[in-house]
């Protein structure tokens, strides 16, 4: 087991010039330890070869008498030494790293035995506990809605003999509606009784609870995951930290459509994801991997800004799998390495795929920084 996020030491003018920071001689501060009888344990979120994360409530974490919702990332029931260092370092490491809204944080660890499991020696570390996984709920979407990236011209088309709802879609930016929506309002137009009726009972039955995660989502949502994703993985390029496997998979969603991003390869079964294919002696996300890493073995910061490229292009098309149709073989490498570039996503607008095409070009120098793509994203949210 090897954490996939890493915080890396420069050693040269190049991107690539680097060395891994070894955290297992970094001393382990105390002042994190939280003990087990204070955790109960829920259902797992995920389980993997090496272990698994499993969601829990902490009693007295941050205050005397709160619980908070956490996440609980442990290794096997009976680890070798090299997994029990790999989470250890990977503890330390976070605890280098900080806080920030956009990733999921530590908040504390269990290092010391006890006896929920026995004869075991393994550090837990618990961190922010999230509601859902970005790529599930996207999916999800896409059955629930209709969405349009700009829905005035198609309503000023259905509405064209009503010049009080033409005025009302011009001056209002829309950038959603549940098809049932659109179903009342050509009724209401058309001042059917019997549709109206009839609507009205699909209406009522099957409304939309917009509280619930992923029932709604706007084009301002998917814009919104995409610029907060930026903001964590800014912040990350700031601590010299590479995450090498960007992707909607290891994005979190918590309570108000905040996302985090996370690194919970521990508790992915990689041999049965077909998103990880053999290569090498290592199953590795190929779709999601920068030209450089997959051709030279080279993970820098600028070939996390080719994943999330492909991040963007996977909450854009609502949690499709990138290169729909297109096998890896052979074939697909010499696509990227000629470089072949995914078409544009059913809900991106062309600035958003402009985004994303920078993100993919194939000399890692031309790639924008996450600084440049957090400024870009704010200034299309802000016209949204």
């Amino acid at each position: 087991y090897e954490s996939q996020l890493q915080m890396i030491q420069m050693i040269g003018p190049s991107d690539n010039e680097y060395i891994y920071i070894d955290f297992r001689e970094f001393e382990y501060d105390l002042k994190w330890e939280f003990p087990r009888e204070n955790l109960e344990f829920g259902h797992v979120l995920g389980s993997g070869a090496f272990g698994k994360v499993v969601n829990a409530t902490a009693y007295g974490i941050n205050n005397a008498g709160d619980s908070v919702q956490v996440a609980v990332k442990m290794l096997k029931e009976k680890p070798d030494a090299s997994e029990k260092d790999a989470l250890m370092s990977e503890l330390k490491m976070m605890t280098h790293i900080g806080s920030h809204e956009n990733i999921v944080n530590l908040l504390g660890a269990c290092t010391v035995s006890g006896n929920l499991w026995k004869g075991t020696n393994q550090s837990e570390p618990k961190f922010d506990c999230p509601y859902g996984v970005l790529h599930i709920g996207l999916q999800k979407t896409s059955n629930l809605l209709f969405l349009f990236p700009d829905l005035r011209r198609l309503l000023s088309v259905l509405f064209f003999n009503n010049s009080k709802l033409i005025m009302f879609f011009r001056c209002k930016t829309v950038y959603y509606l549940h098809i049932l929506n659109i179903l009342f309002i050509l009724c209401l137009s058309k001042r059917s009784k019997r549709w109206m009726l009839f609507v009205m009972f699909l209406y009522v039955s099957r409304q939309v609870d917009e509280e619930e995660d992923f029932n709604v989502l706007t084009f301002e949502d998917l814009l919104c995951f995409s610029y907060q994703v930026a903001k964590g993985m800014e912040f990350l390029e700031s601590k010299s930290c590479i995450h090498r496997d960007l992707a909607a998979r290891n994005i979190l969603v918590t309570h108000g459509k905040a996302v985090k991003i996370c690194d919970f390869g521990l508790a992915r079964d990689v041999v049965n994801d077909s998103n990880y294919i053999v290569r090498g002696n290592a199953r590795l996300p190929v779709k999601w991997m920068a030209p450089e890493s997959l051709f030279e073995r080279t993970y820098t910061m600028k070939s996390d800004v080719w994943s999330y490229g492909i991040l963007l292009w996977e909450i854009f098309s609502l949690g499709v799998n990138p290169y729909p149709g297109i096998q890896v073989d052979t074939n697909f490498y010499k696509l990227i390495q000629s470089g072949f570039k995914m078409d544009r996503p059913y809900y991106a607008t062309k600035d958003v795929y402009c985004v994303m095409q920078s993100c993919w070009a194939l000399d890692s120098r031309k790639r924008p920084s996450f600084s440049w793509l957090v400024s870009s994203l704010a200034g299309q949210l802000a016209e949204a």
